[in-house]
């Protein structure tokens, strides 16, 4: 037997055990195996190196590898108790990443059997080591083990998206190989994975927009739990600037009750967003096709994006940001300190905000995009500024709408309120009852992608909206989604009107909530763009109060929301025949997107 094949098959071990189901994928469990070989060479290989070292370096690698190990399960652990996921290199990576936030998991789940389980593997894992250093006199092939060993690193190295599906010595092999290439060529893959929109001319023709044009903010909410806000029921008083703004402007309110978000990873959710296309859409029409500040800036408005959080990450500067904006701010173009899952401190970000909106207005009607970090998971908020103790995403929410309360002062106190349209929308909820018992990146329910949207029109574009303003209020009772953000936007603006701008939004996936909504049409919500091919847990479609979910672990599942709100009853348990007529026209309307979409139908399991 080889040396130290127990180590592997530890981390084997806990690898399956915390994985919900067993994906029957025959490439994911190619890539899977791959992966238990490779550790299994790279333990033999260690093996290998500490028994040709002096007795002080074989004892300093023996007890190094045995804490390491012992670290990954701890990690593993505690993400499983939080997340309710199985063992990932997104784990690890998340944990080297934000180290602060992940140490709060791992401190906030930890307890007595934690502590064991660490001093049981570590004398596990050093113990058989010795062991066999010390009665294992049979040769080892040093020098072939390294050569398998740097062959593997290599091989599993250029496979970026399968690092979900590894065994946890393997992701961190891979992961270590990752930063080692990314801080040599540095820059690189982002350069490569630049979008490149259409030139102004061809998104608009008509006249730049006068200077009585209506302004629009656009506030990008992150990871708001809609049972945290009181503005939309939660019973703890979260919310109380914008409820106290809803009830003094209520001609001006809209306050959107059934809408979702079409992905729960902000990578994915945020181009849907801003682009107004599903995520199941090419990867060439999300570079291709204009933001929301492209329209906005082909028809002459200045436009600004100010974010709290950090747009290195996932290649969201190559994305998102170009010529078409005026002014960015965001982490890497700050001198702030990170407070929040790689963010800033929102103070900061709404101070940046209100100074932009004043440079614009001297100059003319502007679109600013602004972005929070402060409820992004588990959240933050200053110490001066929370009112529950030990309540911290309460808290986050709260510090969140006080600063939007300033933003609203602010634009009173300029005079810049009579004709500034606000739009708020929350790339995604989040589960913080675990009720499904599922990473947020991992689900289709309600709890992660339901979320806030509102907006506040003030009367001055509402009398320029006409009818419009009508069927806004009327869609609101309507189920929605984030990718009808942009068509909205357009529609408020008035650019619709151009036929330019009119040829790109009929190829929009969004609609204006200005304008009649097709009737029980199909949202799709999915998570698994180019970035994240790895990802395939599945997607869901909604239409009205119907819910499909397909996930790669259980196969499909259909809910009725309007009796079943937190979806406790999968109404394809029972069969398709038990469906209702209504039942059954959503699965042939669903089959048939399906069919008719590459994205989905190369993610679509059956049991």
């Amino acid at each position: 037997m080889l040396p130290l094949l127990p180590i592997t098959l530890l981390a084997v071990a806990v690898d399956l055990w915390l994985r919900p189901t067993l994906d029957l994928r025959l490439m994911q469990w190619a890539w899977w195996g791959l992966s238990v070989a490779f550790s299994l060479v790279m333990w033999q290989g260690l093996f290998a190196l500490s028994s040709r070292l002096r007795p002080r370096w074989q004892a300093a690698l023996v007890l190094g590898g045995g804490v390491v190990v012992a670290a990954l399960a701890m990690v593993w652990l505690n993400f499983h108790a939080v997340f309710y996921c199985w063992p990932t290199a997104y784990a690890l990576v998340h944990s080297a990443a934000q180290p602060r936030e992940a140490w709060g998991y791992i401190r906030n789940e930890a307890d007595w059997g934690d502590a064991v389980v660490f001093v049981v593997v570590v004398v596990f894992v050093v113990g058989w080591w010795c062991y066999k250093l010390r009665s294992g006199r049979q040769p080892v092939p040093g020098r072939m083990l390294a050569a398998l060993c740097l062959a593997g690193v290599v091989a599993l190295g250029a496979v970026h998206r399968h690092a979900s599906i590894m065994v946890p010595d393997a992701a961190a092999a891979k992961l270590a190989l990752d930063w080692a290439v990314h801080s040599l060529v540095g820059g690189v893959h982002g350069r490569l994975s630049q979008a490149s929109r259409p030139a102004a001319p061809a998104i608009y023709s008509g006249a730049p927009v006068a200077a009585s044009a209506p302004n629009l903010i656009v506030v990008l909410g992150e990871s708001v739990a809609l049972s945290r806000m009181a503005l939309y029921g939660y019973e703890r008083p979260t919310t109380p600037r914008l409820a106290a703004l809803r009830q003094a402007r209520p001609a001006d309110w809209v306050q959107m009750e059934k809408a979702v978000s079409n992905a729960t990873a902000t990578k994915v959710a945020l181009p849907a967003m801003l682009t107004g296309l599903f995520p199941s859409r090419a990867p060439v029409e999300q570079h291709t096709f204009p933001l929301l500040w492209h329209y906005a800036h082909a028809a002459g408005y200045q436009t600004a994006l100010i974010s709290a959080q950090s747009y290195a990450w996932n290649n969201l500067e190559g994305f998102f940001i170009d010529d078409a904006l005026d002014y960015v701010f965001t982490l890497e173009r700050s001198d702030a300190e990170i407070v929040n899952a790689e963010g800033m401190d929102d103070r900061r970000m709404m101070a940046e905000t209100l100074a932009t909106i004043d440079r614009f207005a001297v100059r003319g009607p502007f679109v600013v995009a602004l972005q929070f970090n402060c409820t992004h998971y588990p959240g933050y908020a200053p110490p001066d500024w929370q009112a529950w103790p030990d309540v911290r995403y309460d808290n986050a929410m709260a510090y969140m709408d006080h600063l939007l309360g300033q933003l609203f002062d602010h634009l009173g106190a300029t005079g810049l309120a009579a004709n500034t349209v606000v739009l708020f929308a929350a790339d995604h909820g989040e589960d913080l009852d675990r009720i499904h018992k599922l990473h947020r990146t991992d689900s289709y329910y309600q709890t992660a992608i339901a979320t806030p949207f509102f907006a506040v029109v003030p009367e001055r574009p509402r009398q320029r909206l006409g009818a419009g303003w009508e069927q806004l209020r009327q869609n609101a009772r309507e189920r929605v989604a984030l990718t009808d953000l942009v068509p909205t936007a357009l529609d408020l603006l008035g650019l619709s009107a151009d036929s330019l701008v009119a040829a790109w939004q009929q190829r929009l996936d969004g609609q204006s909530l200005l304008r009649p909504l097709v009737p029980d049409r199909l949202i799709v919500v999915v998570n698994t763009d180019e970035h994240v091919q790895w990802s395939r847990k599945g997607y869901a479609v909604v239409a009205d109060d119907w819910k499909y979910i397909n996930y790669s672990w259980r196969g499909s599942m259909l809910f009725d929301l309007a009796t079943d709100a937190l979806e406790q009853r999968d109404l394809l348990a029972k069969g398709e025949s038990a469906l209702s007529r209504a039942g059954q026209r959503h699965l042939r309307r669903v089959r048939a997107l399906v069919a008719a979409t590459p994205a989905l139908a190369d993610i679509h399991v059956e049991y």
